[in-house]
């Protein structure tokens, strides 16, 4: 109780200061008008408000508390550009993705935002629609104005991340092929997944497999499912393989469309749990059973998946949690000369009542 007691004799007494401070002059509030509301030297002003920890002797807990009060009641904003330029630091991260987005990059943007704000960093985004603009897009980057960035999955394979590497201080890649040095790789092992996925609807018995695709290219996902077919012995049917997963809207009418032909698929391998939903909202609309008439197979394990009628089986991380990765990134900030990481973060079968 005194403790408390004394604390609030603490605020009270910055705010009588600070309100009779303010009352007496105008202008733009300065490190030393802080000071003097608070009741300390603008050299102790100044450490606690750029949140250096490099004292011998720790200040006293209710002073740095009066200084922080005392810059919030006056609406110290200080100079941000001045302690970053002091710091060699800008106090951000970028997160580099292709749109459109989904849980999957949600998931890792939250998490990236609870790690950075530990730290005192800030989290943004840069999309990269189109390969042939990226260097455009990635100037916040090569231009040194962030600390460090991620490249998620899909992106780092088909990118020159030399002159972001030259610019930052910490590069993090999905990527199952890329060998770049200094800077940290997460390793999905996504071809061997979607491979071991086709496998299992092969043995489950199923002939007519179809492949829906973001964007026709020829990348893990879909080069993992060439694998299982070539490994028994089939060949890949041009007419099972459409392009539709990067949008609910296209999904499903691609998937209509194949459930209308001739010769429909027993089963569908979706390169996105998006086109895995659309997909099953298709087979509805068809009169198709799902998973008697048609197996589905999404990509992402979103948690959507676990909830959908029926529960999406999927290709990704067992549990979506990117900490370890993150933590591996600032710890390149602090220290660029760390040698460079590999995480394996291995993609699976999730096994629901789709497939």
């Amino acid at each position: 109780m005194c403790s408390k007691l004394t604390n609030f004799g603490v605020l009270i007494g910055v705010w009588g200061q600070v309100n009779a401070f303010t009352m007496s002059r105008e202008g733009r509030t300065t490190l030393r008008d802080v000071a003097e509301a608070a009741g300390v030297s603008v050299a102790t002003c100044s450490y606690v408000l750029s949140g250096r920890a490099d004292r011998t002797t720790p200040l006293p807990e209710p002073t740095r508390r009066r200084v922080e009060e005392a810059a919030r009641q006056l609406g110290y904003k200080g100079n941000t550009a001045a302690r970053s330029l002091r710091r060699q630091r800008s106090e951000l991260i970028a997160i580099v993705y292709a749109p459109p987005v989904g849980p999957w990059l949600d998931r890792l943007t939250w998490e990236c935002e609870d790690v950075a704000a530990e730290h005192g960093y800030s989290v943004i985004g840069v999309p990269v629609r189109r390969i042939d603009r990226a260097a455009q897009s990635l100037r916040v980057i090569t231009r040194g104005h962030v600390d460090g960035a991620i490249f998620t999955p899909g992106l780092s394979d088909d990118l020159d991340l030399t002159a972001a590497r030259r610019s930052t201080r910490a590069l993090m890649a999905f990527s199952d092929n890329l060998e770049l040095p200094g800077v940290d790789i997460v390793r999905n092992n996504v071809r061997q997944a979607l491979s071991e996925a086709t496998t299992y609807l092969i043995e489950a018995g199923r002939e007519r497999i179809a492949f829906l695709s973001h964007t026709g290219s020829h990348d893990d996902r879909y080069l993992g499912y060439v694998d299982a077919l070539q490994q028994a012995g089939r060949e890949v049917d041009p007419a099972l393989v459409r392009v539709g997963a990067a949008s609910r809207e296209d999904a499903v009418v691609v998937v209509r469309e194949l459930l209308d032909s001739p010769a429909p698929p027993d089963a569908i391998v979706s390169e996105s749990d998006r086109g895995g939903f659309a997909a099953l909202q298709a087979a509805v609309d068809r009169g198709f059973k799902v998973p008697d008439d048609l197996a589905v197979i999404g990509t992402g394990n979103t948690r959507e998946a676990t909830y959908a009628a029926p529960p999406l089986t999927s290709v990704g991380m067992h549990q979506l949690d990117f900490t370890e990765m993150v933590e591996a990134l600032f710890a390149r900030i602090d220290d660029p000369s760390l040698p460079a990481r590999e995480l394996s973060m291995p993609w699976v079968l999730n096994h629901r009542a789709s497939a």
